[in-house]
């Protein structure tokens, strides 16, 4: 399966053509381990830009998963988004995850 819906919710772009964007996505039915392939499309389609690149993705606002807390970790060499469970600091076990809404702050270019 892949990642849900993506929304942006705000945008600011910068000089030289960087981006700051808040935005959430709906995570996938059928979670792996190492992570979420899609988001980099998702956000090219989204700003109508094929040439932009993912810097940096951080989790923003109270992201769950069925275990407690979470954190949101952007694998660059893979281009997966990855869900690791605050607490125990390992990945989240929670299979489907097609009923979360995760909050991103993301910088790209």
């Amino acid at each position: 399966m892949a990642l849900g819906t993506f929304t942006i919710v705000e945008k600011h772009q910068v000089a030289a053509g960087g981006w700051f964007i808040r935005a959430t996505i709906v995570g996938e039915s059928s979670y792996q381990a190492g992570g979420s392939t899609g988001l980099l499309a998702k956000l090219r389609t989204a700003l109508s830009d094929d040439q932009v690149n993912i810097l940096s993705v951080k989790g923003e606002g109270d992201n769950q998963d069925d275990t407690g807390p979470v954190v949101m970790i952007y694998d660059h060499a893979n281009e997966k988004l990855m869900v690791r469970m605050l607490n125990a600091g390992g990945e989240s076990a929670d299979a489907d995850q097609s009923n979360k809404t995760y909050g991103l702050f993301i910088v790209a270019a």
